[in-house]
């Protein structure tokens, strides 16, 4: 409670370090927001899913299926809610949504996904863009698998021609902002011409985008599930879906890669524990797709292998074949679907990652952003808006020996491979700034000791320690959407 108030003071009174001066920094709003209705729809919502849930765990002991499946539904529904609460708390959301998603500065994926006349074009000129400087960034050091999502639901929207004139006559009745304005205003964030419709299909997009990231949900609780037991399944769920940095920055492209990423992380600990073949199979398929998503997820990967080391470790010869020839099939599927997509587009991994990273070099070294000065801020980046209650559990918890009693090979393998990799992460320097935002993916993770240290808390301390948790993750989130800009599209 201490480390959140004082982070909540500290931001109030614009004392708490938000960036580097000259370098980058994330920006205020020129008034802070006043707490609305929507920040008290995201509390209440938030402390009814903490009652809720951590009543339940108290009167049982491993929830039974059915049970855990209610409660993911109620997470999902409270989180919903946080989620939109806080969004449309903000007045001018409808318009900075989507300007966001159109703005060359802050994304650019959604208006070159414009320019496709099919999705095989985003893979087969993708080299090109690495190497085009006119490019917005994000496009330039990212795989095309945004460029294809943005291209099917624009398709989508753009055949629902009466939620469009819906959406035109709410905009204009209800924040005096017709479709001409929001036209020419977003026709100066893009160098991609935009038609009225493309601006308006923008709108509704951006509410989509917010919708889409309470899905971490999903994999959080089938993480913990896999790796512990139900319990700690809902418990992490909760703590993923009051993350400050999901519930503040929206719309946001790194909700929606969260789920992506962390899908493949529950997928690959429900492969290490059974074992079987086919499971490697699909495991390597999903990293595939992840890594169209983006390149920065291929650290899951090594966190995967790490995180794997003890379970091998420990099985038995015959079970430990069966592992291995897992991962033999499971690096000829990844080659293979790479294999597939050349043919089918052209589009070579082998050529299309150095580029990508060599133009990430380009645009770190342009910007300024110096080695030494973000090798500390990133770290406070990344614990700060994962929300400073939820880093002071986790941290004791890990540095008491993970609850003062030896964790299963799975979920112990796991954490060490994540402390091993954001260490290594953090001294590459690969990324300076905005890791609060980008490294969302990684937050459950680290949040995994602080849910295995509630499900084994004592039923007399369940319910006060975890709802004051999620209570104050979510405050934090609210004070954080009071003062910050989520997404500023100039």
């Amino acid at each position: 409670m201490a480390a959140t108030a004082l982070a909540v003071i500290l931001l109030w009174l614009d004392w708490l370090p938000l960036g580097v001066a000259g370098q980058w920094f994330w920006p205020r709003r020129v008034v802070p927001l006043g707490i609305g209705i929507g920040a008290a729809v995201a509390v209440g919502a938030i402390a009814v899913a903490g009652v809720t849930t951590f009543g339940w765990l108290r009167r049982d002991g491993v929830p039974s299926r059915a049970t855990a499946v209610l409660l993911v539904l109620l997470l999902l529904a409270a989180g919903t809610a946080a989620l939109f609460g806080l969004a449309l708390d903000d007045p001018g959301f409808l318009l900075s949504g989507p300007l966001a998603l159109i703005s060359d500065s802050s994304m650019g994926y959604y208006t070159q996904a414009l320019q496709l006349s099919a999705p095989r074009d985003a893979f087969s000129y993708h080299l090109a863009r690495t190497v085009n400087t006119n490019l917005p960034d994000r496009v330039r050091t990212h795989p095309p698998g945004p460029i294809v999502f943005f291209y099917f639901l624009h398709r989508s929207l753009q055949r629902a021609p009466q939620l469009l004139t819906r959406v035109e006559t709410t905009l204009a009745g209800k924040y005096g902002l017709t479709a001409a304005k929001l036209h020419e205003v977003a026709s100066k964030l893009s160098a991609v011409p935009l038609s009225r419709q493309d601006a308006l299909v923008a709108v509704p997009l951006a509410l989509v985008m917010t919708g889409l990231a309470v899905l971490i949900v999903l994999p959080a609780y089938g993480i913990g599930a896999t790796a512990l037991d139900r319990r700690s399944g809902l418990i992490l769920a909760l703590l993923a879906v009051t993350l400050p940095s999901l519930l503040h920055f929206a719309p946001s492209i790194d909700g929606i890669g969260a789920v992506l990423a962390l899908s493949f992380v529950w997928l690959w600990l429900v492969t290490l524990c059974r074992g079987r073949v086919w499971l490697y199979v699909l495991s390597a398929l999903a990293a595939s797709v992840m890594l169209l998503w983006s390149f920065g997820f291929a650290i899951l990967i090594v966190i995967a292998l790490l995180g794997a080391l003890p379970v091998w470790g420990q099985a038995y010869p015959d079970q430990l074949s069966r592992h291995l020839r897992g991962v033999a099939w499971g690096v000829v599927a990844f080659g293979a679907m790479h294999a597939v997509l050349y043919l089918w587009s052209g589009y070579n991994i082998l050529s299309v990652l150095p580029a990508s990273l060599a133009a990430h070099r380009q645009i770190l070294a342009a910007v300024g952003r110096g080695y030494w000065v973000w090798l500390p801020m990133n770290l406070y980046d990344f614990l700060l808006f994962m929300g400073p209650a939820l880093v002071v559990t986790s941290t004791a918890v890990v540095g008491s020996g993970l609850a003062g009693r030896r964790w299963p090979a799975l979920p112990q393998g796991l954490v060490i491979g994540l402390i091993i990799t954001l260490s290594v992460l953090l001294i590459s320097g690969s990324t300076r700034a905005e890791v609060g935002r980008i490294w969302l993916f990684l937050m459950p993770l680290a949040a995994l000791p602080a849910a295995d240290y509630l499900a084994t808390a004592s039923r007399a301390q369940l319910m006060w320690l975890g709802t004051g948790l999620v209570l104050l993750q979510v405050l934090f989130a609210v004070a954080l959407h009071a003062v910050l800009i989520p997404v500023a599209p100039f």
